[in-house]
């Protein structure tokens, strides 16, 4: 590639930017790595539009950013000779099966830095992806609030994700030859504080997921119930919030350390097909 470097510019005040001038078909040179790097911490979310890439290609920029995880828990949903790369396809025949604002895989000990989300196909209408800033939402929260979460861990349960509460992604993976219930039968709750600090930037980030969490710990039913229902709808703040409408070609990558994303489920039954890779990461830790 040339000796220029990406332009990078952001898409809202609160989180993310599109990085342009980068053909990720091409090796990066370390100058240009360099500038998506700093933009990947400092916008949180970023967009790079236009690529025309293979799936080694795609493996190639997400390994920048560190090791890529392996969807073991769902190999039947993974490119053929390919565990890192899952492919999300949803058509007529196949429905979304997730609209619920999360942080990806927050039940495992160590969940995943990142996602890096490639558009195959993207449907002739809806589909959009919305992010939100949870540096900000910890940050606009009172000072008592804050100092009460400082104090919290949740519990974080992979069964819950894939139980009878996401009813249509449990028949998505049914289809698929994934039994949720005899996958993830010995796997046990994790505990997560309910922020945590970003091992780079070092700044506190409010860290729950819908999908996953379970409770708070140390707190009555009633208590964990009402603080966790406050939380889901604080980061649906639109002030901290940017929603991309995706065009096909279009490679978003976004730190699951200090996001949170949903897919919106309004475009049945119009198709779309991403290829999607998780960056390993490290234990949520909490430094005060």
């Amino acid at each position: 590639m040339s000796g220029s470097l990406p332009t990078v510019v952001p898409v809202s005040p609160a989180i993310g930017a599109r990085v342009l001038d980068v053909d990720l078909s091409q090796d990066l040179t370390d100058e240009a790595w360099q500038v998506i790097h700093d933009a990947f911490h400092r916008y949180n979310v970023l967009v790079l539009p236009g690529q025309d890439l293979t799936v080694e290609q795609q493996k190639r920029f997400a390994g920048r950013f560190g090791d890529l995880l392996e969807h073991s828990h769902l190999l039947n949903m993974t490119l053929p000779d390919h565990p890192e790369c899952m492919v999300l396809h949803n058509n007529a025949q196949k429905p979304p099966g997730l609209n619920d604002w999360h942080t990806d895989n927050s039940g495992w000990a160590e969940p995943p830095l990142g996602t890096v989300l490639y558009a195959k196909t993207t449907p002739e209408v809806g589909g959009d992806t919305l992010y939100s800033n949870m540096y900000l939402a910890f940050e606009t929260l009172s000072a008592p609030l804050q100092e009460m979460l400082l104090q919290l861990t949740a519990e974080h349960d992979v069964r819950k994700a894939f139980g009878p509460d996401y009813a249509n992604l449990q028949r998505s993976l049914r289809k698929q030859g994934i039994d949720p219930d005899e996958q993830f039968a010995n796997h046990p709750p994790v505990d997560h504080p309910l922020v945590r600090t970003h091992p780079v930037t070092g700044k506190k980030a409010l860290y729950l997921s819908h999908p996953y969490v379970t409770r708070i710990n140390g707190l009555s039913d009633a208590e964990s119930r009402a603080i966790l229902e406050f939380l889901y709808r604080h980061i649906e703040t639109n002030e901290i919030i940017y929603r991309h409408p995706w065009s096909t070609g279009d490679l978003l990558v976004w730190d699951n350390r200090c996001t949170q994303h949903l897919a919106v489920a309004d475009y049945f039954p119009h198709e779309r097909l991403m290829h999607r890779m998780n960056i390993a990461g490290e234990k949520p830790f909490l430094t005060v």
